[in-house]
């Protein structure tokens, strides 16, 4: 059973798009652990506020190096990733056992943090919203699932 973290920028709150993210991973819950954590923290927020964008970006950076850790798959959610099929993207759960995706905020990554992924995933060159990114990420993680499971889901 694979387990799946998935971190993002922002504030835990119950929202239309909760219902969604929680019926996803209740699907996929046959088939994965999936545990999901939103982080803020005043450092974020005060440089926020400041509106200097490498500072807003390093402070991501910050709050996210503590879940590096060597023996898992670190995706990170950028528009400037790699686009790829439901079906490959299937294959690194085959060949991963523990994947860790990274939803920036607003004002996105610095580079030295997409260099450290293994790799750097876009799911669209639409700018969209983190939440509106989780619900698609969710969904196309349950979709991999099941063709990993030859569950008829993905048909």
């Amino acid at each position: 059973m694979n387990v799946i973290n998935i971190y993002s920028i922002g504030k835990s709150e119950k929202d239309e798009f909760r219902p969604i993210e929680d019926h996803f991973i209740k699907l996929s819950s046959r088939y994965a652990k999936i545990a999901q954590q939103e982080i803020i923290n005043r450092e974020i927020l005060k440089r926020q506020h400041r509106g200097i964008v490498s500072e807003i970006q390093e402070s991501y950076s910050k709050v996210f190096e503590k879940y590096f850790k060597s023996e898992e798959y670190h995706i990170i959610l950028d528009p400037t990733g790699k686009e790829m099929t439901t079906a490959k993207f299937a294959k690194i759960f085959l060949d991963n056992p523990k994947v860790n995706f990274f939803i920036g905020g607003a004002y996105g990554f610095e580079r030295p943090f997409l260099n450290r992924g293994d790799l750097v995933l876009s799911i669209s060159k639409f700018t969209m919203g983190h939440k509106i990114a989780k619900v698609v990420l969710l969904e196309q993680i349950y979709r991999a699932l099941t063709i990993n499971h030859n569950h008829p889901y993905h048909k």
